[in-house]
């Protein structure tokens, strides 16, 4: 055969027969490496680093396949030295040519751009086929300079704006920040998967023209976003979409999603409101999060709390002590069946200790059936008066529940502080639970002067002795009072959107 790449065999009749299928030769892999950096800067980021997996040869390679640094950030400092930085960078950015970017980013302070400098940097990224695009204007109320950014502009007029899409073939991930956010009607950007939006300056229908302008668009994080009133993806719908967050986008009134087969995580926090999230992301959602720092009196219409029994398939499920109010009052007008037979990890944001709060707790731990749960975490309050003292005479007590917690083998309780109804929730964890390990975590303190919180031990010695001689249901149970080193004993939820 010609080029020698075929096998001969010997036939019945003595002679020589061509076997069809000829070795397979890797010629590409045996290219100069110069060659196949060349070949890797011709594809996207992902795609790049996949060819690691060819052989032995490709493996690491695409960590070299710019020799320029392969991340452009512009970073713009306040006052008088972001003039001479502007000046500087932007200087830079001309001499580095439009080579493949993977990430460019920008920050700057109010009164620093005007828009055609926005349009520059944003031209630069798009023409350099940047990946990751970070835009963030720091200060002013997120509103940008007088020459371009109005720094007295309210409702958006004379902001800085980014106008979507904006320009780039391979964009995968947008995050903008402080900066108003137009979109033009019947885009597609097939690429993107992320996008992050904090405190832009975006209307109802620009939302869903980006939504529906990304069809692979995975994840979508929203926060101070307040002008925003209806998020409604129903027209447009989320077919990939797998993480949902909103986060106190205070003006918001409704949240729609018909359709959210892939939905696994959607966090919540603010003013709680009518909502089908949950009800469209039917058995595929796996993590949840709501919290809600009001009303402080009454509960209005939602079935944002409530649907949370039907979850079949949620494993990790973080209920502030409003959301538990919620469930509480429902369950209470109804015989409510649970469906949270798959859940391993609970977390309570307690805005409140009092009695009514534990007969929430107690309620929902009754109401539910926990097979498989392993992990409890219950943020206190941190108010240093005891609340079972203001209202112990107007609630009736609730029992605690008599089961259900067999699997359970951590508990953990952030801001302790010994209180009674503190002191109930723990005797009833060790009494009722095969406990490995209970972590009771004191408040921790404000110190301006190293610019970071400490735990004051604040539990006298007398109460940790009340505490280690409580009754337990498994005498292997360890109490511990001091914060753990390291992320291991933290909940999936460790960001927290309210103050405590």
């Amino acid at each position: 055969m010609e080029g020698g790449g075929g096998k001969r065999r010997r036939s019945e009749g003595g002679g020589h027969e061509e076997v069809a299928e000829e070795e397979e030769e890797d010629r590409i892999s045996d290219l100069p490496d110069a060659l196949r950096l060349q070949i890797l800067s011709l594809l996207p980021l992902k795609s790049a680093i996949r060819t690691g997996a060819l052989s032995s040869r490709w493996r690491g390679l695409w960590e070299q396949r710019w020799p320029e640094p392969s991340s452009v950030r512009v970073r713009l400092p306040p006052g008088a030295a972001g003039a001479a930085a502007r000046v500087e960078q932007f200087g830079l950015i001309d001499r580095r040519g439009r080579r493949r970017v993977d990430c460019f980013s920008l920050a700057f302070h109010g009164g620093q751009l005007a828009q055609p400098d926005l349009r520059r940097c944003l031209d630069y990224a798009a023409a350099c086929e940047v990946e990751d695009l970070q835009l963030r204007l720091d200060g002013s109320s997120g509103r940008g300079s007088r020459g371009g950014g109005g720094g007295g502009a309210t409702r958006g007029r004379g902001m800085l704006t980014v106008h979507f899409p904006v320009g780039s073939r391979l964009l995968a991930r947008l995050s903008v920040r402080g900066l108003n956010l137009t979109a033009a009607a019947n885009a597609m950007v097939a690429t993107l998967e992320v996008i992050h939006l904090h405190s832009v300056f975006l209307t109802d229908a620009a939302l869903r023209r980006v939504v529906g302008a990304c069809p692979r668009l995975r994840e979508l994080d929203l926060r101070y976003c307040r002008r925003l009133r209806r998020i409604d993806f129903s027209a447009v719908g989320v077919p990939n979409l797998r993480s949902f967050t909103v986060v106190d986008c205070s003006r918001t009134t409704e949240v729609r999603v018909l359709v959210a087969p892939r939905l696994r995580s959607f966090r919540f926090s603010g003013a709680f409101l009518s909502s089908n999230i949950l009800s469209a992301a039917g058995g595929s959602l796996e993590h949840l999060y709501i919290c809600s720092g009001g009303p402080e009196t009454g509960l209005p219409p939602t079935n944002l709390p409530t649907s949370v029994l039907n979850l079949s398939n949620l494993s990790v499920l973080t209920l502030c002590s409003i959301a538990l109010q919620y469930i509480s009052a429902s369950t209470a007008k109804a015989v409510t069946e649970s469906k949270l037979h798959s859940l391993r990890e609970l977390h309570f944001l307690m805005f409140g200790m009092a009695n009514s709060n534990l007969a929430d707790i107690y309620s929902f731990l009754k109401t539910c059936s926990f097979p498989q749960l392993e992990r409890l975490f219950v943020q206190l309050p941190t108010n240093i008066r005891d609340s079972f003292t203001e209202n112990f005479l107007e609630v009736a007590e609730e029992d605690p529940p008599k089961g259900g917690l067999e699997n359970l083998w951590l508990a953990k309780m952030t801001n302790f502080k010994g209180h009674r109804n503190e002191m109930q929730l723990v005797e009833f964890l060790l009494r009722k639970s095969s406990l490995k390990k209970l972590l009771l975590i004191a408040p921790t303190e404000d110190h301006p002067q190293v610019l970071c919180k400490i735990q004051s031990d604040v539990l006298p010695s007398l109460l940790k002795k009340e505490i280690m001689h409580l009754e337990r249901a498994s005498a292997n149970t360890q109490i511990i009072f001091s914060e753990p080193d390291g992320p291991q004993i933290q909940p999936l939820h460790s960001e927290v959107f309210v103050r405590f």
